[in-house]
């Protein structure tokens, strides 16, 4: 039997509340980056998805579509953690099988290095998908999307005024040492790139609400343009210089171009050139606050970049021997998770130190998952931007549309900066990206007042 209207309104309004605690709660424990974190995670993501299904309201098709394929990348991470025939394995992925035959004469072949932790981030993968359909059903009514909404904006301030502690010298996180990020601003991220990763999912969020305030009051007078207008864009600033104080290149160019593109969408949702100036006005603002606040901290790191940094060197062969990786997996990877343990076995003496992340999303994905993985994301992907683009156009109001335009700059900052470093392997930023992408998408789905007198077909 169906929930009645008034009981479906408070699953509904119970649903948003626990995805905005959620959301503020994601990035405090280091990014969620700790097992024990994960583990939070995954239980709240099933309680979300209960929630979500004990309100009988559905989800958007594309939101459903990318679910399962982000759902067939944690089944696949499973596959990979499982004892196979030695036959089974040795067709699906020869030097697995290679490998465990030279280490005993056990038949069964696992097609991960390291099955257990394979099988851990697949049931992490799995929460994340869960997050996304529970965000496409709240995202359904504007209340769900404000309300998850401001929860990010509250928990970017907070992860700004923890990390200015830090950040002014005191090199202790929770009580813990540290170490070697003096300097640069990381919020409760251990490392300040993911950090800066996490700001740039956020800033589009309230480039939208700013301009969705200043078009609301643009016949008011000043003083009333400032009162309803001021707020976002003061907070907007904040996030910015926050961003290049956390001394991230890619995560400042990211967020730029992200600010540029919003202003293209705006303007085409608007069917009107000017608005198309706000994301390229919203940059220069930033980038001159950052320059009255401070140049050296805030673009120091930017301005002493050189075409030939040895980092960046250092990177490029990284990037190589990671493509060697796939080369040995080429269907099924070494394993979800499992670049650390791969990554020895191919790389050069003359690399230095110990790398545990690839330094690119894309291509530490392809390396662990294959090409199966790949086509799995690349599914992910083709859904999300297809709801996001269909949200633009078909959205009843502004405020939807809107919606449509911020994970539309949260997608396009993260797809650049993931072509540099490895910020999706937090928990807390892959989170957080999906619940904005269900959000969304679901703008664009009719929303029909939950209250007594009216029925939901």
């Amino acid at each position: 039997m169906p929930p009645s209207t008034t009981t479906r309104r408070w699953i509904l309004h119970l649903l948003a509340g626990l995805l905005a605690a959620l959301a503020i709660w994601l990035p405090a424990p280091f990014g969620s980056v700790h097992l024990w974190a994960h583990a939070v995670l995954r239980i709240a993501a099933a309680v979300l998805l209960a929630v979500a299904l004990l309100a009988r309201s559905r989800w958007p098709r594309e939101v459903g579509l990318a679910a399962a394929a982000l759902a067939g990348i944690a089944g696949l991470g499973l596959l990979q953690s499982l004892p196979l025939p030695a036959g089974l394995a040795g067709l699906l992925s020869p030097h697995h099988a290679a490998q465990t035959r030279a280490a005993s004469d056990d038949a069964a072949v696992a097609l991960s290095l390291a099955p257990e932790q394979s099988r851990g981030f697949a049931l992490t993968w799995g929460a994340v998908a869960a997050c996304g359909l529970a965000a496409g059903v709240a995202g359904r009514r504007r209340w769900g999307r404000r309300i998850v909404g401001g929860s990010l904006v509250a928990a970017a301030l907070f992860q700004i005024v923890v990390g200015a502690r830090s950040w002014m010298g005191d090199g202790r996180l929770w009580g813990r040492e540290v170490a070697g990020t003096s300097g640069r601003l990381r919020g409760t991220f251990v490392n300040p790139d993911h950090f800066a990763l996490y700001l740039e999912i956020v800033l589009p969020v309230v480039l939208v609400a700013g301009w969705w305030c200043l078009r609301r009051v643009k016949r008011e007078p000043l003083e009333f343009k400032v009162l309803v207008a001021g707020p976002p864009v003061l907070v907007w600033l904040l996030l910015f210089v926050a961003l290049a104080f956390s001394g991230s290149r890619a995560g400042l160019v990211a967020g730029i171009f992200a600010a540029v593109l919003q202003g293209v969408l705006i303007a085409a949702s608007a069917r009107h050139w000017k608005p198309g100036v706000s994301g390229l006005l919203a940059a220069a603002m930033g980038l001159l606050a950052v320059a009255f606040i401070g140049v050296q901290e805030g673009l120091g790191r930017w301005l002493a970049t050189s075409a030939y940094e040895l980092t960046w060197n250092v990177r490029l062969e990284v990037y190589s021997r990671t493509v060697a990786i796939w080369e040995r997996f080429p269907l099924l990877g070494s394993g979800l998770a499992t670049f650390r343990e791969a990554f020895p076995a191919v790389q050069l003496s003359t690399s230095p130190g110990t790398w545990w992340h690839a330094h690119n999303d894309y291509l530490e994905l392809l390396a662990t998952t294959g090409l199966a993985g790949a086509a799995l994301m690349l599914a992910v992907l083709y859904w999300v931007v297809k709801g996001l683009l269909r949200a633009l156009r078909d959205g009843q109001r502004t405020e939807d549309r809107c919606a449509a335009v911020a994970a539309l700059g949260v997608l396009a900052a993260v797809a650049i900066h993931s072509l540099f470093d490895f910020g999706l392997t937090m928990p807390a930023n892959a989170a957080t990206l999906a619940i904005l992408c269900g959000l969304g998408i679901a703008a664009a789905e009719q929303e029909t007042p939950v209250t007594p007198a009216t029925t939901r077909p």
